[in-house]
């Protein structure tokens, strides 16, 4: 944080002066960083003692902003530092930093203290939130409310508007988020970010082609249990949005990205689509390693000033290949979810057995004694517990998870029709024993469709007629 020299002639702050420190730092942390620093303009004092007490001004900033999601907050700046940045991620590096965090996202919700935490960590942490993140989420926002729109426009659905009967309009879309819709945005980028740092490209590099350092099941194994699964969308509906950026970015550009990029020096011999980046297959692999670098490439493309030169060669810095441990959950087999499911049967797939209910509890952070799903998700599942998550893609599109009841109304997003949706889904079946101590190994199984009831006589299994 840049803190201002003050001025000389300011005007007098004593009211705030006066105060006992303590009260006056509770002021200050709830305070934007322009009035703060409009403070230290204005007080010498007040200067005196923002610039002493920057860590923990800072870190007050931080949890103000942040709440709950300092937790992911922290972990990203772990996981941006060595070992993460120096050695191979495999099993033996990611598996022990995950086992702590999962456990700290279940005991520590406050996330780390003041004491805790180096003045450094605060600084990068505060510094990614407020010129990466931040930014990024207001961009998020518009195009995901924006896509509301366009669906319900387009699919012709049948919707209340609100009183002036206009619907909503593109062009002018009301994007002042609520807190709890922020949370869940910032939620799920910094948890889109800690992914990247555990599994995707760390840099440009030579493109990795064989046996991964984690197999995919291990990685789905590694990640699917850590969040509950409306929260686990949340860090999907990023994932979708980041491959969908560089996928319109790549595409339109990508004739002029072509062998003299440094993105082709290490890839030899030549391989025989040619050393360009519209050439059929190699786009693909493109998106999906640049999008594995996370929020910082993607703000720096979002936000590029300039003219077309300068977006061709800020495209020739950020753009990467693959690795082969990074997953884009918004495109890999179902089968792989299921497989996982099989294997490792948690209480959570047990409360799906169970047709446990799960209503809408009203708009804000879930704590163990009340989970509270978004409403877009209870109205997905009409009410009942599902494990299941990365299977739609239309509804990644508009951010479903991120909404509060009141915008899913007011947008008319409440008559999308989920059910014509979960028709087409590809979903297995789990095929789970009649009781949570008998297993039985099974194969697994052709699709199948939820529905409220089990058939009769079959209670060993969530196989149900469509």
């Amino acid at each position: 944080m840049e803190v201002v020299t003050p001025v000389d002639g300011s005007p007098s702050c004593s009211n705030i002066e006066s105060l006992p420190w303590l009260i006056c730092y509770n002021v200050m942390v709830r305070l934007d960083l322009s009035d703060l620093n409009a403070l230290a303009r204005a007080s010498p004092i007040l200067y005196r003692q923002v610039k002493q007490d920057r860590p923990r001004i800072l870190y007050g900033e931080l949890k103000t902003m942040l709440g709950n999601t300092l937790v992911d907050a922290y972990a990203v700046y772990q996981t941006s530092r060595p070992p993460f940045t120096t050695v191979i991620r495999n099993t033996e590096v990611v598996q022990p930093f995950l086992e702590p965090y999962a456990n700290k996202l279940q005991t520590e919700k406050a996330g780390p203290s003041l004491g805790d935490l180096s003045e450094e960590a605060i600084i990068a942490m505060w510094t990614f939130q407020t010129t990466i993140v931040a930014p990024i989420v207001e961009v998020f926002a518009r195009w995901t409310l924006g896509n509301i729109s366009n669906l319900i426009e387009t699919q012709d659905y049948e919707v209340s508007w609100p009183p002036d009967g206009d619907g909503p309009n593109v062009s002018h879309l009301e994007i002042e988020l609520s807190a709890t819709e922020r949370m869940r945005i910032l939620r799920g980028m910094f948890r889109f970010q800690l992914y990247c740092h555990l599994f995707g490209a760390r840099c440009r590099g030579k493109p990795r082609f064989g046996y991964p350092y984690i197999e995919l099941i291990d990685v789905i194994g590694l990640v699917h249990d850590l969040f509950e699964p409306w929260e686990f969308e949340e860090f999907v509906c990023i994932q979708w949005y980041a491959r969908m950026k560089w996928e319109h970015i790549c595409t339109t550009f990508g004739d002029e990205i072509n062998e003299t990029s440094p993105l082709f020096e290490e890839v030899s011999p030549p391989p025989p689509w040619g050393k360009r980046l519209s050439a059929s297959g190699v786009v693909e692999h493109v998106i999906s390693g640049t999008a594995s670098r996370g929020l910082r490439p993607l703000h720096a493309i979002l936000f590029v000033g300039g003219d077309h030169a300068h977006r061709i060669k800020l495209m020739h810095e950020v753009l990467a290949w693959p690795t082969e441990e990074y997953i884009d959950f918004s495109r890999v087999s179902p089968y792989w979810q299921f497989s996982h499911r099989k294997a490792n049967r948690s209480e959570r797939d047990w409360k799906e057995f169970r047709r446990e209910p799960l209503p809408f509890n009203g708009d804000g952070e879930s704590d163990q004694s009340n989970l509270r799903p978004p409403a877009a998700w209870v109205m997905l599942w009409e009410g009942k517990y599902s494990n299941l998550r990365f299977f739609d893609n239309d509804l990644l599109v508009w951010g479903y998870v991120m909404w509060d009841r009141d915008r899913i109304d007011s947008t008319g997003a409440e008559k999308i029709t989920f059910s014509e949706r979960l028709e087409s889904l590809p979903l297995g079946n789990l095929d789970y024993s009649s009781s949570e101590e008998e297993e039985e190994e099974d194969d697994y199984i052709e699709p199948y469709y939820y529905s409220d009831e089990l058939e009769d006589g079959e209670s060993a299994s969530l196989e149900t007629e469509s």
